[in-house]
């Protein structure tokens, strides 16, 4: 089954519609993050960082529903994948921490770092799962080696919401680029991880929610002992 348009390159269809979705998701976190002339609003870029998370989650599950997938397809799937979990989790979550004038010349060191590890990881993958499929065939993978760079999308937003507790910019900064540098090592570690199953995938994303969810409310309404935070920090 071909779906090749005739009219442009690469592949449009539903298989890879939510890759594509995570990319867009993502975009839209960068501008907010960023802000530009307008002030940034790093929340909206965490937000699109867990839509992104959602998206990739089960990308692969919808592509595999598609039946006489064509090798170029499924090559095509898998190096799109790739592409986009760089801007979605490797050039997104960066953005958020910039969002949050986290961004001072010394820490573009940690940003460049996040980001090359990030880079390293899928590279890394793509060229070891190719050999493995060579060698194995089409079995199930049963672990990764390393943290895989999707899991950013879950890791970075409870790091912020850590940060955005307290109001020392200090404090802040501290949180988020120690969280971006224990990121960047997990993803060129050499160590076992478990393959999530899709049930497995949903009851981590539900949870990640229900606690940010959670966090969020207890902030809102002034829960959070901010005032005790703040006489800490002075």
């Amino acid at each position: 089954m071909k779906c090749e348009s005739k009219r442009f390159v690469g592949f449009w269809h539903y298989g890879v519609v939510l890759t594509y979705l995570s990319v867009v998701s993502a975009v839209i976190g960068i501008c907010f993050s960023i802000g530009g002339n307008k002030r940034s609003l790093p929340e909206v870029g965490v937000i699109c960082l867990l839509l992104s998370g959602f998206c990739d989650g089960f990308d692969g599950a919808v592509a595999k529903t598609r039946k006489n997938r064509t090798k170029q397809d499924a090559m095509f799937g898998e190096r799109i994948d790739s592409l986009s979990d760089l801007i979605a989790f490797g050039v997104a979550p960066v953005m958020i921490g910039f969002g949050m004038h986290i961004n001072r010349w010394y820490y573009m060191a940690v940003y460049a770092v996040y980001i090359l590890c990030a880079l390293v990881r899928l590279a890394y993958f793509d060229v070891t799962e190719e050999i493995r499929v060579q060698e194995e065939g089409n079995a199930r993978r049963k672990y990764y080696e390393g943290l895989p760079v999707t899991n950013a999308g879950f890791i970075v937003p409870c790091f912020f919401m850590a940060a955005t507790c307290f109001h020392s910019e200090a404090i802040q900064a501290s949180i988020m680029l120690s969280g971006y540098a224990l990121i960047a090592f997990a993803f060129v570690l050499r160590f076992k991880m478990p393959k999530f199953t899709v049930k497995k995938l949903i009851f981590v994303m539900a949870g990640t929610v229900l606690i940010l969810g959670t966090i969020l409310i207890l902030k809102i309404n002034g829960v959070l002992p901010h005032v005790i935070l703040r006489s800490w920090v002075k």
